[in-house]
Formats: C-alpha cells, sequence, structure tokens
C-alpha cells in the first residue's frame, strides 16, 4: 500500500484494535427485536424499513452516504432520489412529518437515527407531496436501558476529517431520556477543468475557452439531539424531541482562464472567498393516550427555524492580471413555520382498523441580498439590493380504514385533502398570492398468496402532487460573477408557481424466505399535469434561467431489490449476505421536444450489488458497488445536458473487539472515479458547449465504539 495515509491509519487500527481487546475481553452480543424483514412483510401500506445496524454499516459519515446504497434511491449531488426524480418529487418526512424548508439530508449524522422507512406509494396519514415517493427518518428514541457510548472517527479525503459522537441514556420508573451529540470537522479541495466552445451560424467556432479551477471548503459542525419520555400515571406518554444544528464553513476558490480562440471573458483570472453561517432548531412535543378500550388520541406540536448568513467577496481580473471588479454581496435566508398534527386510531368492527387526523404547518421564507459592485480603488459601478418574503400556509385532513377483507387480504383505503395558500412579497414587485388543495385517495392492497405464505403481491392507486419549493417562490436572482451565458445563467425564482398534480400506481410482487431474506419486483406509473419546466431567457444581455408550469409528463418504471442469506440456498455455505437492487426509470414531457425529454433529468438506471461476510462472532468484512448511468436529457428546446455513467466502490470490516466495543475501518469511492457533464446551447444562431470534469476523491475511514 503506496498512500501513507493509509499506512497509518492500519497501523492506529490495529493498535486500538489491540487495546480494546484487552480491555473487555469478551465477545459482543446483542438481542434483536422483530426483523426489518418482518415489518416490511406484515404492513398493509408497503414500506421498505431499513434498521440502524444496516445505516452504520460502511461508517458513513453522512447521510447521503448511507442513502445512495438504498434500494430504488439515488443521490444528484445532496439531493436524494426516488425514481430518479429529484427537485422536490421526492418527499424527506423526519419522523412522520415534512422536512422543513431548508433543511439538508447531511444535517443529521447517521448515528442520531434510529431507521429509515423508503414508501414507494402514498398513504393518507402522511403529506400527498410525494409523487415519486417518501423517506421517513426516524430519529433515535429513548431507551429500556442505560447507555454511555462514545464513537470517534478519523477519516482522510484529501485532508484528515475528526469527528466524535456521545450518546446517553438511562431510565427511571415511568422516565426516559436519550440525548446524541456529534462534533465534526470536514472539507474538500477540488479541481474541476472546464471546456467551453461558443460556435456562431453554421457551426462557425466564435470561441474556445479552458477553466482550470479550485475549490475549497472547510466545515465545523456541532448537532445534538436530545429526547425526553414521561408515562404519567394515569397512562398518557408525553414525548419531547429536538434536533439543534451550527455549521461554520469558510469557501474559496480560484479561475484560471486560457483562451484558445477567439476572445476572452470579461475576467479571465478570478478568486472568492466565503463565511457562511448556518443554524437550524427543531423542537416538537407530543401527547398521547389511550381512548376507551383500543382507541389512542395522540397530538403534536412543532416549531423549526433555519437561518443562514453569507459574507462573499469575489475579485475579477482582466487577460493582463490587472484587477478591475470587487463584488461583495452580503446575503441571509431565513426559513422559521411551526407545525401542528393529530391522529386518532380505533377499531370500528371486526377486521377494520380506523384512523382520522390533521396537520398543518405555516412557513416564513425571507432572504436579503446586497450586492456591491466596486473598483479595486472603491469607485461604485454597480448596487442591487434585494429583500423577499414568502409565506406558505398548509393544512390537511385525512381518514383511513385498514380493513381485513379476508384471510390473507388486507386493504388500506385512505383520503386526504391539503390545501396550501402562498404569498410573496418584496422590494420593487407587486404581491403575488396563490391558493389551491388537493383531494387525495389511496388505495393498498396486500395479498398473502395461498398456499405459498411466503409470497404476496401488492397493488396501490394513488393521487399525490408536488407543491413549489418556497426558495422557488422568491424571485431573487442568484447572479454568475463571471461568463454569464446560456449554459451558465443567472438563476431566479419565480412567485407565481403552481403545484404538479399526479394520479399514480404502483405494483409489486414480493417473496420472502429464510430468517431474513426478501426479493421483490415492483413497477410504477405516473401522469402528472402543470409539471415544472425549466425557462430560458434573456434579460438584456444577461441570460436567465427560471422556473414555470408548463405541459403534462408521465412517468414509469420497473424496480427489483433482493437481500439472500447463502445459508438459504445452500445449508453449509459460509455465513455470507448478498443484496442486490435495481431501478429502470422512463419519463416523456410533452411540452419539450425529444429524443431524451425526460422528467426533472431523471436518472434512468441505478444499481447495487453488495455483499457482507461474517468469518467469525468478532469479525466481519462486506463491500458495495454501485452504478448510476444519466445520460444525455432534453431540458428545453435548445437547452441540453448530458452526463457520465457514476461507478463506486465502498468496502468495510469490522471488528468486535469485546462486550459492545469495536473498530471499523471503511473504505469509500475506492474507483476514485472522475464525473464529467456537458450542456449544450444551440439556436439558430448559434450555440455553446460548456463541459466540466470534476475529478474524484477516495476516503479511508477509522471509526472506533466503545462503552463508557
Amino acid at each position: 500500500m503506496k498512500n501513507p495515509h493509509c499506512l497509518h491509519l492500519f497501523a492506529l487500527a490495529g493498535a486500538l484494535h489491540a487495546s480494546a481487546a484487552a480491555a473487555d475481553g469478551v465477545v459482543r452480543v446483542e438481542v434483536a427485536g422483530p426483523g426489518s424483514e418482518t415489518l416490511r412483510r406484515n404492513d398493509t401500506a408497503g414500506k421498505l424499513v431499513v434498521g440502524r445496524d444496516e445505516l452504520l454499516q460502511y461508517g458513513d459519515s453522512t447521510l447521503s452516504g448511507v442513502l445512495k446504497r438504498l434500494p430504488g434511491l439515488s443521490l444528484s449531488g445532496s439531493e436524494v432520489r426516488m425514481r430518479g426524480l429529484g427537485a422536490g418529487y421526492t418527499q424527506i418526512l423526519i419522523n412522520g412529518d415534512p422536512a422543513p424548508p431548508g433543511f439538508g439530508i447531511d444535517t443529521l449524522a447517521p448515528e442520531l437515527i434510529e431507521r429509515i422507512e423508503i414508501m414507494r406509494a402514498a398513504s393518507a396519514e402522511f403529506s400527498a407531496q410525494a409523487v415519486a415517493g417518501s423517506i421517513n427518518i426516524v430519529l433515535r428514541k429513548g431507551t429500556s436501558r442505560l447507555l454511555r457510548d462514545l464513537k470517534l472517527q478519523i477519516e482522510h479525503d484529501q485532508r484528515w476529517n475528526p469527528s466524535a459522537t456521545l450518546q446517553l441514556a438511562d431510565r427511571d420508573g415511568g422516565y426516559s431520556y436519550s440525548v446524541a451529540g456529534t462534533l465534526s470537522r470536514t472539507g474538500y479541495f477540488s479541481e474541476p477543468l472546464v471546456a467551453e466552445t461558443v460556435t456562431g451560424a453554421a457551426d462557425a467556432v466564435q470561441a474556445r475557452r479552458v477553466f482550470h479551477e479550485r475549490y475549497s471548503a472547510d466545515f465545523k459542525k456541532a448537532s445534538l439531539a436530545p429526547r425526553l419520555n414521561w408515562t404519567l400515571d394515569n397512562g398518557d406518554t408525553v414525548s419531547w424531541q429536538s434536533l439543534i444544528d451550527i455549521t461554520r464553513s469558510t469557501n474559496a476558490g480560484d479561475a484560471r482562464e486560457s483562451t484558445l480562440q477567439g476572445g476572452a471573458t470579461r475576467s479571465p483570472n478570478t478568486d472568492w472567498h466565503a463565511g457562511v453561517h448556518n443554524g437550524a432548531l427543531r423542537s416538537d412535543i407530543s401527547w398521547a393516550r389511550k381512548m376507551g378500550a383500543d382507541g389512542k388520541l395522540t397530538v403534536k406540536a412543532g416549531v423549526n427555524a433555519n437561518r443562514r448568513g453569507i459574507d462573499y467577496r469575489f475579485h475579477g481580473a482582466d487577460a493582463s492580471r490587472v484587477p478591475w471588479l470587487v463584488r461583495a454581496v452580503t446575503s441571509s435566508a431565513s426559513d422559521n413555520s411551526a407545525t401542528s398534527s393529530g391522529k386518532y386510531l380505533t377499531p370500528l368492527w371486526q377486521g377494520h382498523n380506523f384512523g382520522a387526523g390533521w396537520d398543518g404547518s405555516t412557513t416564513r421564507r425571507r432572504e436579503t441580498r446586497l450586492q456591491r459592485d466596486t473598483t479595486p480603488q472603491g469607485a461604485p459601478l454597480y448596487t442591487l439590493d434585494q429583500d423577499y418574503t414568502a409565506d406558505v400556509k398548509r393544512l390537511a385532513w385525512y381518514a383511513q380504514d385498514e380493513w381485513e377483507i379476508a384471510p390473507g387480504l388486507q386493504a388500506y383505503l385512505g383520503l386526504r385533502r391539503e390545501g396550501l395558500d402562498t404569498g410573496t412579497v418584496g422590494r420593487n414587485m407587486a404581491g403575488v398570492h396563490s391558493r389551491s388543495s388537493v383531494w387525495s385517495p389511496v388505495l393498498q392492497t396486500l395479498w398473502k398468496l395461498p398456499g405459498r405464505g411466503h409470497d404476496q403481491l401488492r397493488l396501490a392507486l394513488s393521487r399525490t402532487y408536488k407543491a413549489p419549493l418556497t426558495r422557488n417562490l422568491v424571485p431573487r436572482r442568484y447572479t454568475i460573477n463571471n461568463g454569464n451565458g446560456p449554459t451558465n445563467p443567472d438563476v431566479e425564482g419565480n412567485p407565481k408557481l403552481r403545484p404538479e398534480l399526479a394520479w399514480g400506481v404502483d405494483a409489486g410482487y414480493e417473496k420472502y424466505f429464510a430468517k431474513s431474506g426478501a426479493a421483490s419486483v415492483s413497477a410504477y406509473a405516473r401522469r402528472i399535469n402543470d409539471v415544472t419546466v425549466q425557462r430560458l431567457f434573456q434579460d438584456g444581455a444577461t441570460w436567465v434561467s427560471s422556473l414555470a408550469n408548463g405541459g403534462t409528463a408521465t412517468a414509469h418504471g420497473i424496480e427489483f431489490d433482493a437481500k439472500l442469506p447463502l445459508a438459504a440456498l445452500y445449508a453449509a455455505a459460509p455465513a455470507i449476505d448478498l443484496r442486490a437492487n435495481a431501478s429502470r426509470n422512463w419519463s416523456r414531457l410533452d411540452s419539450v421536444p425529444g429524443p431524451h425529454n425526460r422528467l426533472a433529468e431523471q436518472t434512468p438506471l441505478t444499481a447495487n450489488l453488495g455483499l457482507d461476510y461474517r468469518a467469525s462472532a468478532a469479525w466481519s468484512t462486506g463491500f458495495n458497488f454501485s452504478y448510476l448511468r444519466a445520460g444525455p436529457a432534453r431540458l428545453t428546446a435548445t437547452l441540453s445536458s448530458d452526463s457520465s455513467a457514476t461507478r463506486t466502490l465502498d468496502m468495510y470490516a469490522l471488528w468486535q473487539t469485546g462486550r459492545k466495543s469495536q473498530l471499523r475501518l471503511s473504505v469509500a469511492n475506492a474507483l476514485h472515479q472522475d464525473r464529467s457533464s456537458t450542456q449544450y446551447y444551440a439556436d439558430a444562431l448559434g450555440g455553446t458547449a460548456r463541459g466540466t470534469v470534476t475529478p474524484g476523491t477516495t476516503g479511508v475511514r477509522l471509526q472506533y465504539e466503545r462503552p463508557l
């Protein structure tokens, strides 16, 4: 092994392993409750459940690293996608409630999560903003035992990234508490290469440029997730749970342009620096009470607050490296919301479990941005002062019934009405207000095939919708510092966006075998109206990209996932578990000419293949290979994109060094593959092609966990 950092990590692993083994001297033994496959098999409203052990298996430092391996999921940057669809088509829930505006999945450390539920079809109980499906992130709850766990991790991915997690929990009679806290310092360094070609009529080349760019960032992060539970004398339970996340980061970059043909851009030599401050708070309290013999009432209220502030400085110099521009930008964004929900569950009569409830929220997003452009000597060039506020109010009520029609045949019937009220006001704009409501009927059926107790069929029909993201309603303009063009435009929101409405059908076949084996094949189809599409236009000499409603779309696909102990096929096989999943997706957007007019740049194919091997009670290892095929996509009549396929190999080795102590060594992205993407613009007057190649990086992590 030639990498000295890897040698250091392996040496440290050996030292920690020897120390922990001497200290504990006992092999770790755990007692598990019902497995995730059992929960999946018996739930009428079908969902995939991924337990805590699987979430932590590879020692990922971010939640996005975990999600990319799960069935049917893919990532585009930090955006999570189901059925290859992101940009609001995939709903993220936290403890069953929609994630607050401004929420990023990497706000949550994997250690703070109890399980993840992947819901491919809608249900009346949860928000219907789930055209592609929903991902419910369930945070850790209280424990029935004393817990004092410390986890230390060091990662090398271009730089050293340390982190620590402390988890405490205990119970005393009807009172219990748990708290998990994480501290981390991470960062990255990247040197993408950008090539741009500008052509005129008859494809005559007017300019060819190459940009050598460098980006770096340093993140300091602290998270705290406390939870308190009380069981009162009358049997009522009260729970309070919060999540606090604070991040401070410094970001910097520069670009050097080489002009191969034609003229240079306005600033061939640039550099910039930004300081970012993020703070997020989520807190809710719930009360549950038994009503009668079998009924239960649960009421919850919560608040969310998210703040972001940025101080940004940009310097531009001409081809002779003479500075001419200093751009200072001070911006802030805040998302504040209050939520309320409640549900009542009771059996009505034999074979029927009825539920009804409500949930609502009110959200306000405010964005401010002050941009001042000056010469290096301080002479003013341009000033832009923006201030916008968007309000979104949502109120829904629902009713549902889980019906045992006959032995082995179950149905879920639900009806949800969800209303949206949006309004946007700002400096130098007239206020825009819209109101809409969506009725969402849901039917799900589960049929356990007679005489084949391990096989079952599912069918679901539902109506869902996609509401505009709050940030896309704010007409603030995000400006490009240099080289504005059709493939590198400014971006602004549109306060006139309307919700998209969709009808969908899901069907699937599931087979269960052995203790934890399962395999399924499923298919889906969606028809979507009022689709949100990209609109590219010129404001004077400046190119701007925005969103607008336009036309209809269809999407369909087929998915496969399997989890199989090898011993289920061959009794004398070693303790090997096999995992495989794949998703093939198609879509067509009517308002954009083909070919490749995919919906929201839908990812056509994702696949994962994994293996876990338990060599002994103390040692296990495994790997996961993932493949994501992107390919060409038509965004508008004149704009298209293309991306290379992505291949990722992750590996881990785990030593259970003693009583609950363990040491984990993992490698992320061992293939070190570069990523490439290109955008093309073409009209009657000419075109632009802008391609980017971003070098891949490999991360090596060492993680040690033990009770205190």
